[in-house]
Parts: structure tokens; sequence; C-alpha cells
């Protein structure tokens, strides 16, 4: 039994785009000195069809992904020197993914996202959708196949919506951690001149708290165009050479916790880089903030016992 406290949980299917979420996990585990859980799921069939599967067959196939698995853990472990453990849980997907993850209180969820996930290309597949809308710590989504080593330029896409405290501690948590440059970007809505717009002074100013801390930052602020938002973002993320987008969900009424807003939908779907998307708290409801959403590795709260 390992004593390693931080725990991120990595779904997996053994398809290609889950693999590579797994690989891409040592870019936050190393860091972290986390451990891996590999989280497998054998989705519950409906009654007629568990009438006709023999259960000598349902342990043979137990046994073989729990041997695949287990290999799998083994060669992770030893190539990226954190432990790394399996789960296999039987039930829906989503359901599991969120019941593991807050189950081992887990800093992140990675996981893949097909191109034609659950058979509709370009839009998030329910379980994505599910896990990314109700899940107690940030979602990291791996679309594409090629990615580097390390998190060296994060995309931090700013808007006028009062969660700008919550993105920018996240942003300063990953670039004093991980040693990465932050660049700010947002797109103007309206004719207003950038200089004389809110969102300029906005960003400013959370240049300057981000640079306080130790963290290089850049900001661009684009001109509205007939291009969508999310297409500028994309496009500016690939000319940077980002590693990582960091985008948050909105939150919708009472009668549902959050949505992913057409902005995080249209990011999470087109970008072949890696996006991490965040729940904003929910101050009206009571509802603190989560710390693994303002501090994902917990630098602040050891700066505070190291000052007393």
């Amino acid at each position: 039994m390992n004593n390693w406290k931080n725990k991120i949980v990595v779904p997996l299917d053994f398809h290609e785009q889950s693999m590579i979420a797994l690989e891409q996990t040592r870019n936050i585990a190393k860091f972290m000195k986390a451990e891996i859980i590999i989280l497998y799921i054998i989705e519950a069939t409906d009654v007629i069809s568990s009438m006709f599967r023999k259960e000598d067959q349902e342990k043979k196939i137990y046994q073989e992904v729990k041997r695949r698995l287990e290999e799998l853990a083994t060669s992770t472990s030893e190539k990226l020197g954190v432990p790394v453990s399996v789960r296999i849980e039987k039930g829906k997907v989503h359901d599991q993914i969120l019941r593991v993850s807050e189950e081992v209180r887990a800093r992140f969820i990675i996981m893949g996202k097909n191109d034609a996930d659950e058979g509709f290309k370009r839009f998030i597949g329910q379980n994505t959708s599910h896990v990314i809308a109700n899940a107690d710590c940030p979602v990291i989504t791996i679309k594409g196949k090629e990615h580097k080593l390390g998190v060296k330029n994060i995309v931090l896409p700013l808007d006028l919506t009062k969660k700008t405290r919550e993105k920018v501690f996240n942003a300063v948590s990953f670039g004093l951690h991980l040693n990465s440059t932050i660049w700010m970007v947002s797109v103007l809505t309206g004719g207003v001149s950038i200089t004389q717009s809110r969102i300029y002074a906005k960003m400013k100013k959370a240049k300057s708290m981000i640079e306080e801390n130790g963290v290089p930052c850049n900001i661009k602020l684009f001109k509205k165009t007939e291009k969508p938002d999310y297409e500028v973002i994309i496009n500016y993320a690939l000319d940077i050479d980002a590693d990582l987008i960091m985008i948050m969900t909105h939150q919708e009424s009472d009668f549902r916790d959050h949505y992913i807003g057409k902005f995080a939908h249209e990011i999470i779907n087109r970008s072949d880089i890696p996006v991490m998307t965040m729940i904003p708290s929910d101050p009206k409801k009571g509802k603190k903030l989560v710390r693994t959403f303002v501090d994902p590795f917990g630098i602040f709260g050891n700066r505070n016992k190291s000052s007393k």
C-alpha cells in the first residue's frame, strides 16, 4: 500500500485515444508525485442479453481484462516512476468515473476523447459530457494523437464573468508547478478599441497578479471578426505551440448543477491540444470553492504553512 495522497483517475477502454491519455498523464503525475488509477468499466447489459451470457464467459472476460490492465499498470509505473493501480467497475461509464473519482478524492480526471465519440463526429459523447459537467475535480480531455512532454505553454481564455479569479489561480498553480508560461487571450465583443475595453483592463490586472507569483505571462486581445471566438482561440493556441487550454463550464438554473456552454463545448470538440475543464463555484448556493479547482497542486496551501 503506498502513501501517495494525490490521485489521478484515467478511464481506459484500450482504444487508441484512451491509451494516449494514459501516456500523457505523465506530464502531471511525475510533477505531482501522484498515483495513477487506471479505471476500466464493464458496461451493464440489459436483462435479455445477460440471460444468454454464460457465467464462465463473464469470468474469462474479467480475468483477461484484469491481466492486461495489470501488465499495463506495471509497465506504466516502471516508465513514469509513480505508482499505478487498477480498478475494474461495472455499470454506466460516466456514473462509475464520477463515483470512483469522488471516492478516491482525485485531483484530476484525464480521459481520451475519440473523434467520433459514441458515433457522432464533432460532438461530445454522453459519457464525456456527463463527466465534465459533474466531476468534483478538473477534467483534462485528450483528443489529438501527438503531444509533447511537459506543459510549457498554457492558453487561458478570459471573459468578463466573475469567475476570472478561479481561472487565474488555476493558471498560476500550473505555471508554478510545471514551469509554464501563461498566455491570456480574449476576443472583443463590440467596436470598442482594445485599450479602452473592460476586458483589456481585466487582463492587465490578471497579468500583474500572475507575474507577482513568479509565472511568466503574456496577453493577447483580438478584435471581433466573422470567425467564431472558439476558432480564434484554437488558432492562437496553435500559433504559440500551446500544450494546454484551460476553460470553465458555465452554471445553469437551479434544476441542474452545471452545463457545458457553447464556447467550452466547441473548444473541447475541435481542439487537438489537451483541454482542461473546470466547474465554477456557486456562491449563491453557499458552495465553497473546491480546493482542486483553485489550487490543483496544493501550492498555495503549502506556502501558507511554510510562512507560519
